[in-house]
């Protein structure tokens, strides 16, 4: 009976490697995403998360935008956070969502001047298979 079991992990084992093995050498395209400081003020302490994945800026000037790369394994959404110590101190922004795939796409933040977000989605084209 033991034999039986260990024989029918192995074949079901064998099976689904020979199901994925094309996928096995090739990496999951990423989505991207983009930061981008439209207050006219310095910002400070940015941290974006992703489905338990954080992203940090420390400062971003006026005008300057940061950039990441992530892949996320179920739908999420977006939780943004970052500092002004122009008076206006901790701001926060949460919503949005990312799909698991196969499709990718850029994600651009604006922080815009009062502590508002734009939030704008680009698709980003594959290279065919």
């Amino acid at each position: 009976m033991k034999r039986l079991l260990v024989l029918t992990v192995l074949a079901f084992a064998a099976w689904q490697a020979w199901q994925h093995y094309p996928e096995l050498g090739k990496p999951r395209p990423a989505h991207q995403l983009v930061i981008s400081n439209g207050t006219g003020h310095p910002v400070e302490r940015i941290r974006m998360k992703i489905g338990g994945q954080s992203f940090v800026k420390e400062t971003l000037a006026r005008g300057e935008s940061a950039s990441f790369e992530f892949r996320v394994s179920r739908d999420t959404g977006f939780h943004l956070t970052w500092w002004r110590q122009d008076g206006n101190g901790e701001h926060n922004w949460q919503g949005g969502l990312v799909p698991r795939g196969p499709m990718v796409h850029r994600y651009v933040f604006t922080i815009a001047r009062g502590g508002g977000v734009t939030y704008t989605i680009q698709e980003i084209p594959q290279p065919p298979s």
